[in-house]
């Protein structure tokens, strides 16, 4: 792994242990696109971060784990939010099987793009 690789992989596992939403280059957008299930959305970061604290923190939830996304960077979502979100998956009624309904009762599953 070549000198950029290894600090853009450290820079981005801090960020996540630290539960901060990442900005994501636009190619990699693409791979972010599926469903997520929806556990609140804010206008600012830190009532995101306040959120997925409360939950249990970066990582919990389903296989894909809850963390804060800009929403800027997902095209079917609506711009200016962060939100915390477990995803993406591969279909509508894989996110729906992740049992968010109990902590969450407002939780919703979006596609992002």
């Amino acid at each position: 792994m070549n000198h950029t690789i290894k600090t853009l992989v450290g820079a981005a596992a801090i960020a996540i242990a630290a539960g901060y939403a990442m900005p994501v280059p636009q190619a990699k957008a693409q791979s972010l696109c599926g469903h997520y299930v929806v556990l609140g959305c804010f206008k600012t970061l830190t009532q995101a971060q306040n959120r997925l604290t409360r939950l249990g923190g970066p990582g919990v939830g389903g296989w894909a784990g809850a963390r804060v996304v800009n929403t800027n960077e997902y095209p079917n979502f609506r711009n200016g939010w962060f939100c915390v979100a477990d995803g993406p998956y591969a279909s509508r009624n894989e996110a729906m099987s992740i049992a968010w309904k109990e902590a969450v009762p407002d939780a919703y599953v979006k596609n992002s793009c």
